[in-house]
């Protein structure tokens, strides 16, 4: 497994079924309100949400993510796993505001 926390906004190499491609992921958890709320940064000991554009799949599908496909590293970590949600086009990630 990839060893350190994963960056929103860093590039992934995602692989869904028989596709590999790359993609730009945000991360965000749904708060009580139903809103999903924006992540600088995914928890350590928790999941998240992964919001970013690729190929159109079924839900359930399966999703592997790796950071870096290089020829000078040894071998490749896996940085994220996890299932296909949903399919929106419009899904809304908010920012917290700081009023001053």
């Amino acid at each position: 497994w990839h060893r350190k926390i994963l960056k929103c906004n860093d590039p992934l190499v995602f692989s869904i079924g028989w596709r590999r491609f790359q993609s730009i992921p945000v991360f965000s958890t749904e708060d009580q309100n139903g809103r999903y709320r924006y992540l600088k940064y995914t928890p350590e000991h928790m999941h998240c949400q992964a919001t970013f554009y690729g190929p159109q799949v079924p839900p359930n599908t399966g999703i592997l993510a790796i950071q870096r496909l290089s020829g000078n590293i040894p071998g490749f970590r896996i940085s994220a796993t996890g299932v296909v949600l949903e399919l929106d086009a419009s899904s809304k990630v908010v920012k917290k505001l700081k009023l001053v």
